[in-house]
């Protein structure tokens, strides 16, 4: 779910680099505490009451064809909302004169865009021009924890289509699984969230797979000691060849669940998997070793409803992180690309040749 601690002043850089490029003057990365966006439960309840239930269709179809799909939908929402807000923009793609956030080189390993698009595909037919594919994104995210076996959260919609995507964005804000508790809160805390939605929120990944490139840095040069030997050895076998472990030649097609006891249930066995010295990434074992965050995974870890209602509060909060509302932005009628109707050329699609 979750770029190496210490980036502030090259966020700065980025960003003024993104204003002064691309003339993005309302770019709002941090919801400010006294703010709260115009967002509503049922926002589509006269509008387009089919939503939940298409929704709903489309997920637990994908889910029940593979039940691995449902962690990588869930990652969608938290890729898009800790870059640029919660405003779908990593969905659009690359054109030849702009990469977008989608081909960032820490966006790798995204997937399930297909399901954003079938969505996407059967509203346009009962609500044309209606919902926005930022709150599709919201919602396939409920969804997706609930046929993970998580409760289905309500949570409040009325988000609208960004117009820009950047990769230099993903690659600056997107929090890196190399870092420890200090450099997650400094990342998280630029966007209004603190250590208790850092701890409830990092329990995404009792579902979800990992690369071998995200744990490199826990076995290279040296294995982390505070791997259990058998799940280290696991691990090392997995990501090289023969046992051995040559940069760059380490297998990155290889993949393991993060959680490697209920691997598709949405429970609380991540946070018992910490105090056993089984979180996979650095964040996953910095938030037990750390006295800032320990005794909020040892709670989680105990009282699974306690785990369960501050992950729905906080979702809700990172819900809400540079929502555009109202007139700002654009319903989009594919998620891939903004609508050909705009006026400024060069972020009309019919101008450029799109990157497919």
């Amino acid at each position: 779910m979750f770029k190496t601690h210490g980036f502030s002043n090259l966020k700065l850089m980025v960003l003024t680099f993104l204003k002064t490029t691309f003339n993005i003057n309302n770019y709002n990365h941090a919801v400010p505490a006294c703010l709260a966006p115009p967002l509503q439960f049922g926002f589509y309840h006269k509008t387009c009451p089919q939503f939940p239930e298409i929704v709903k269709s489309v997920v637990t179809k994908e889910f029940e064809l593979n039940p691995t799909n449902a962690a990588p939908q869930l990652r969608l929402f938290f890729h898009d909302c800790f870059v640029q807000g919660c405003d779908a923009s990593v969905l659009l793609n690359s054109t030849k004169v702009n990469q977008a956030e989608k081909d960032a080189s820490n966006n790798f390993s995204l997937g399930n865009f297909f399901v954003i698009d079938e969505v996407k595909e059967q509203l346009e037919k009962v609500c044309p021009g209606v919902v926005s594919c930022a709150d599709i994104l919201a919602l396939v995210a409920v969804y997706s924890i609930k046929a993970a076996g998580g409760p289905l959260y309500e949570i409040e919609l009325g988000r609208r289509d960004s117009l820009t995507s950047y990769a230099p964005s993903a690659e600056t804000y997107l929090p890196a699984s190399s870092l420890n508790v200090s450099g997650l809160l400094e990342d998280l805390q630029t966007v209004g969230l603190d250590e208790v939605d850092l701890v409830a929120l990092s329990g995404a990944h009792t579902i979800g797979q990992a690369h071998c490139s995200s744990i490199i840095n826990r076995l290279y040069p040296h294995v982390d000691s505070q791997y259990p030997k058998y799940y280290s050895k696991q691990l090392v076998a997995n990501c090289t060849d023969n046992g051995y472990l040559k940069l760059p030649n380490y297998d990155n097609n290889t993949q393991f669940f993060n959680d490697p006891v209920t691997p598709l249930q949405f429970d609380n066995q991540y946070f018992k998997n910490l105090k056993e010295n089984l979180g996979l990434f650095t964040t996953d074992k910095s938030l037990f070793n750390d006295e800032r965050t320990k005794k909020l995974v040892e709670t989680f870890a105990s009282n699974q409803d306690a785990f369960f209602k501050q992950f729905g509060i906080s979702l809700r909060k990172m819900g809400k992180i540079g929502v555009l509302t109202g007139a700002q932005g654009q319903i989009r009628n594919q998620c891939w690309v903004r609508n050909s109707h705009n006026v400024d050329p060069a972020l009309d699609p019919t101008s450029l040749d799109f990157v497919s």
